[in-house]
C-alpha cells in the first residue's frame, strides 16, 4: 500500500488557527487539508538508540525535539538534530548564537550561559545549571489531553486542542509505519515536532510522557472524496510524569 506524505504546514496552520480555544475542532478543519498526488518519500533510517542516555532524573530545562524552547537565563533554544550509534547519544542544539553538538555529562553555552546536558532522549535535552534544577515546562494540565483508559488518539490534520497547547498528526506514512506530530502554543509557537515517529517511541507533550502504541497510515493516496479515502492516526498511551 502507498500513502500519500503532506507537508507539516499545513497541519501546523491548522493548529495555530484553532489552539486558542478548547473542545473538538469544527467540521471544517476536519476536511480542509487537500489531498496530495506527491510519492512516499523514503523513510530515514531508524534511530539506533539507546532511548536515552546520562542522568535517570529529569529535573532540569527540557530541550523537546523540534521545539523552541525558553530558556531561564532568557532567550531560546532549540533541540534541532538527534544521533545514536547504539551505545551513545548526541544532540545538535540550536540558539542565536549559534548550534553546538553536545553529548551526557558535557557543558555547553547557550545565550551566555552555561549549562550541564544531563540528559539526551530521542524526544528530549535535559540541561541543568548550578542554581536551577526544575523544570521550566509548566504545570502538568490535568484536563488535557482527554484520554480514554490512559490512551490518546490523535488523528492527521484533525488538531487536539487544549487550554495551553495543541497537538496534531501533520504526516503519516507507511514502510514502514511513522509519523509526525506537531505540539504547539498560542504566541509561543512551536514547542516540539517529532518526526517520524515509530511504534514504541516515547513524545513528551504536556509536560508528560507518551508511548507510540500504534501507527495506523490509513488510505491517502486517493482523493479525499473517494469512499476508500481513510485518514491516518497515531495512538499514544500515558507513561507518566515527564
Amino acid at each position: 500500500m502507498r500513502n500519500t506524505r503532506i507537508g507539516g504546514a499545513v497541519g501546523l496552520t491548522l493548529l495555530l488557527a484553532g489552539c486558542g480555544g478548547t473542545g473538538t475542532p469544527e467540521a471544517s478543519e476536519r476536511t480542509t487539508p487537500p489531498a496530495s498526488a506527491s510519492s512516499p518519500q523514503p523513510a530515514p533510517a531508524a534511530d539506533k538508540g539507546p532511548e536515552c542516555e546520562g542522568a535517570k532524573s529529569a529535573a532540569g530545562v527540557h530541550l523537546l525535539r523540534g521545539g523552541a524552547t525558553a530558556l531561564p537565563d532568557g532567550g531560546k533554544a532549540t533541540y534541532a538534530e538527534a544521533a545514536a550509534d547504539g551505545r551513545h547519544r548526541t544532540a545538535v542544539l540550536s540558539a542565536d548564537d549559534g548550534r553546538r553538538t553536545v553529548a551526557p555529562g558535557g557543558k555547553v553555552t547557550l545565550g551566555g550561559h552555561a549549562y550541564t546536558v544531563a540528559q539526551i532522549c530521542t524526544y528530549r535535552v535535559v540541561l541543568t545549571t548550578a542554581d536551577h534544577n526544575g523544570t521550566n515546562q509548566g504545570a502538568q494540565m490535568a484536563t488535557w489531553p482527554t484520554t480514554q483508559d490512559g490512551h490518546w488518539r490523535l488523528r492527521w490534520h484533525v488538531p487536539d486542542n487544549g487550554p495551553a497547547m495543541g497537538a496534531v498528526v501533520t504526516d503519516v506514512q507507511d514502510g514502514p509505519a511513522r509519523a509526525s506530530i506537531s505540539v504547539t502554543a498560542p504566541g509561543q509557537g512551536q514547542l516540539a515536532f517529532y518526526d517520524d515517529v515509530r511504534k514504541g517511541g516515547t513524545v513528551e507533550i504536556a509536560n508528560r510522557l507518551w508511548k507510540v502504541e500504534a501507527i495506523d497510515p490509513g488510505h491517502m493516496n486517493v482523493d479525499m472524496n473517494s469512499p476508500e479515502f481513510k485518514a491516518g492516526h497515531v495512538d499514544l498511551r500515558e507513561l507518566g510524569d515527564a
